[in-house]
């Protein structure tokens, strides 16, 4: 899992210069390079690295790190994208990019973004400026690989290492292998990796009796069960999430996590309580390796739950979101007070209805306002 993933792109260049240096997943430019292939090289470098982190180049600093914004002809992503289709790379494995403008501290700066490669090393089968077919160019630290030169003998290795999947701990590879469910065979709640069958998830009954959480309540049926997932090498259990089966049976995910805003002058009590999840964390990845968007069932399910449970971005935006809220309090008390929907539920307890309808309310103003957040966020 990226390191980068919960930054904004001013976070990560922020980050980038705090360091002081240029590092092996980032290197800073006054100005594009006047010659294309040298650009191309340095993607190809960029794209052979050991670790799993997106690179990027960005164009506007100066070497003293100074923002300056570039003077000089600008390259455009689609020039670059075609520069790198006409070339003739081994496996026909080709380095994947994307240019965006930003505004960073009142001036504007490219970054050029080189997407992690899993099928490592890309070198080419014919020269091109100055990379000599069948040789590997690569970054380590801030340096790439000279051009009459090859990589070093133990940084090849570990770039096939990196092919083969052989560089991750068993829980990091399991991770990034939920996305392709075409990897996973099922047999009785248990999933295996088809390529490495010791990857195994598996689901048992949970025996406990446990209340169903509120958003059950915004499902057409509120009969909830609990199992439990557990992610495992070999015989041992590598992590294990609580997974809620929802709906009467429709959907299996994992339960959401528990947030909460409108706190006191003290920030020691809260006033609402809701639920959300991360895109890209660890408990979305397996939430979507076992929602079904083809299931209709699943999908039916899934809708009520997006109703009520919030779906961030990434943690940067859950943080940022919960700080408007916490200054705009009275928007969320007066959304909620605008809800009736959830009047009919019944939970058995008066008590805990009326707490259940609070929360299914808040969920329901809370992502009515984060869609009107982010129509303004997005557009800054």
């Amino acid at each position: 899992m990226s390191k980068f993933q919960y930054y904004s792109m001013d976070s990560l260049i922020r980050f980038f210069l705090e360091q002081g240096k240029e590092g092996d997943c980032w290197d800073f430019k006054q100005e594009w390079h006047e010659n294309i292939a040298d650009l191309i090289k340095d993607i190809v470098c960029f794209a052979n690295t050991v670790h799993d982190e997106n690179c990027y180049l960005i164009f506007g600093v100066a070497d003293n790190l100074e923002i300056k914004g570039m003077q000089k002809p600008r390259k455009k992503q689609a020039d670059i994208i075609d520069s790198i289709s006409n070339l003739i790379f081994a496996g026909d494995v080709y380095p994947t990019v994307e240019v965006k403008t930003i505004v960073f501290d009142g001036v504007e700066l490219d970054v050029l973004t080189i997407f992690n490669v899993e099928n490592t090393p890309i070198y080419l089968k014919k020269q091109y400026g100055q990379m000599r077919p069948w040789c590997i160019y690569t970054r380590t630290g801030d340096k790439n690989t000279p051009d009459n030169g090859n990589a070093d003998v133990t940084d090849i290795e570990n770039l096939w290492r990196k092919r083969l999947g052989l560089t991750k701990p068993p829980l990091e590879y399991i991770y990034d292998r939920l996305h392709n469910k075409a990897e996973w065979t099922t047999s009785d709640n248990r999933y295996y990796n088809v390529y490495r069958p010791e990857y195994t998830i598996e689901i048992h009954p949970n025996d406990d009796d446990l209340d169903a959480e509120f958003y059950a309540y915004a499902m057409p049926n509120s009969n909830t069960s609990y199992d439990e997932l557990n992610i495992k090498y070999q015989t041992t259990i590598l992590d294990s999430y609580q997974i809620v089966v929802l709906d009467g049976g429709r959907l299996q995910i994992p339960t959401p996590t528990w947030g909460y805003v409108c706190h006191d002058e003290y920030g020691l009590h809260h006033k609402y309580t809701y639920k959300y999840y991360v895109g890209g964390s660890k408990r979305y990845r397996i939430l979507r390796f076992l929602y079904d968007p083809q299931n209709s069932d699943h999908r039916y399910a899934f809708m009520h739950l997006q109703d009520v449970v919030l779906f961030y971005r990434s943690d940067e935006e859950r943080l940022a979101f919960e700080v408007y809220i916490e200054g705009h309090q009275n928007l969320l008390s007066d959304k909620i007070s605008e809800i009736t929907r959830f009047d009919h539920i019944s939970t058995g307890s008066d008590r805990k209805t009326e707490v259940y309808k609070e929360r299914l309310k808040t969920g329901v103003a809370l992502n009515a306002l984060l869609k009107e957040w982010r129509n303004t966020h997005d557009t800054k």
